[in-house]
């Protein structure tokens, strides 16, 4: 089962697309991207043209150029830097953090979640199995009744009933092996997709699964420290309390200094002058202040405060429904412990059972339906106890992917 999880974990589609939402959030907390960085673009270009040109002074003169040439380089780096903007960027930043935080934690919940269905996949492919061995176990009982039956039927110990409904058994057994081979293959086709694999590729399970019995449950209060789901909650509403006081600050001015250092050359065969060349910095403050934009300010304030109200509430309900789960599932496990041992020893039981059927049978004490019954009951037994164990292995799995305790 080990290697299957880490195929998972290593080709499970749906984790490698959380993985990669997970990747975008980190890169994504820049102080840059909170607006807290300046802006720096350099421009520049080059015009070159020609013109027929005539010019009629003041004085009576006249200049008339054909095909003037021009041409104008020109260059600059302008910066543009918030300075201060009510504390959006600081707001931005953090909810930033935030949003990483909480792609770690879908990372986290999309893991847990494939891990728990590759586990309860897994159990299911070795209940499937272990059921074909409780069949297979059935139809070589059946086998012996019946080879048993048609002797005592061919030296006339029996009547040729006897014979017959054994040969009816065992050829209910042989189909009922038939279909479960097809229902361990669509297990096993199940499992593959989980791990990333092609549905053909031949895989084995264990015999038998690996139970833990012993689980003791986790306080309420680290429980929610421990589960993703409920983290993601609680991240989802950070974001959103933090973006209502984001919405807050559209109401603050807003300061930037600006500043540049240009380069401008220009000639021309033309005009009043054939060489114009100017360079050097400039610099200033902006500060702009909000008047009027039709209310939208305060009803974009509004409607944040409201979504973050209602993400407090979806991260209570959640909490409850965190409380619910978890109360039902330690339940669950519990009875399934219980029944697990339980069917432990009435395996014993039927075991004897059959033993001491076989044996009468044999020596033409009992008949051919009390020992039908005593092979149906056994492997009725054997088919609960393997179902007994996959309940428990599906719940203690329940339990420890509420827990956020099946990968660390």
């Amino acid at each position: 089962m080990d290697m299957a999880i880490q195929q998972a974990l290593k080709n499970n589609f749906d984790i490698q697309i959380s993985r990669a939402d997970a990747k975008q959030a980190e890169v994504n907390n820049t102080a840059g991207n909170a607006g807290m960085s300046p802006n720096i673009n350099a421009t520049g270009g080059v015009t070159a043209g020609t013109q027929n040109v005539r010019i009629d002074f003041i004085d009576g003169r006249t200049q008339r150029v054909d095909n003037a040439a021009s041409l104008n380089y020109n260059g600059a780096i302008n910066l543009n830097w918030t300075l201060f903007d009510g504390g959006r960027m600081f707001l931005r930043k953090k909810q930033l953090n935030v949003l990483e935080d909480a792609g770690e934690a879908r990372l986290k919940e999309q893991v847990q979640s494939v891990v728990s269905q590759v586990i309860q996949t897994y159990a299911m492919a070795v209940l499937q199995q272990q059921q074909g061995i409780a069949i297979d176990t059935g139809l070589l009982l059946a086998k012996t009744r019946m080879d048993l039956s048609k002797l005592k039927f061919e030296t006339g110990s029996s009547a040729k009933v006897d014979y017959l409904q054994a040969r009816v058994d065992y050829n209910a057994r042989q189909s009922d092996s038939l279909q479960q081979q097809a229902a361990l293959i669509a297990s096993l086709a199940s499992l593959n997709a989980l791990m990333g694999e092609d549905a053909d590729r031949p895989y084995s399970v264990q015999n038998e699964l690996e139970l833990d019995t012993e689980l003791l449950p986790e306080h309420k209060e680290l429980l929610e420290q421990l589960n993703p789901a409920l983290s993601i909650a609680k991240f989802n509403a950070e974001a959103s309390l933090l973006n209502a006081k984001i919405a807050k600050t559209a109401f603050m001015p807003t300061l930037a200094l600006n500043g540049a250092y240009g380069y401008n050359n220009t000639q021309s065969q033309s005009g009043f002058t054939t060489f114009n060349q100017s360079y050097g910095p400039n610099g200033g403050l902006t500060l702009s202040l909000p008047l009027f934009r039709g209310g939208n300010i305060r009803r974009e304030a509004r409607i944040a405060s409201l979504q973050a109200t209602q993400f407090k509430l979806l991260y209570d309900k959640q909490s409850v429904e965190l409380g619910k789960e978890y109360r039902i599932a330690w339940h669950n496990y519990k009875v399934a412990v219980s029944a697990y041992k339980l069917e432990q020893q009435n395996i014993e039981y039927a075991k004897e059972n059959l033993f001491i059927q076989k044996e009468r049978f044999k020596v033409g004490i009992t008949n051919t339906l009390e020992t039908r019954e005593a092979e149906n009951s056994y492997v009725q037994a054997l088919v609960r106890y393997y179902t007994a164990a996959y309940n428990l292995k599906v719940n203690e799995t329940k339990v420890l992917e509420l827990e956020g305790a099946l990968v660390k």
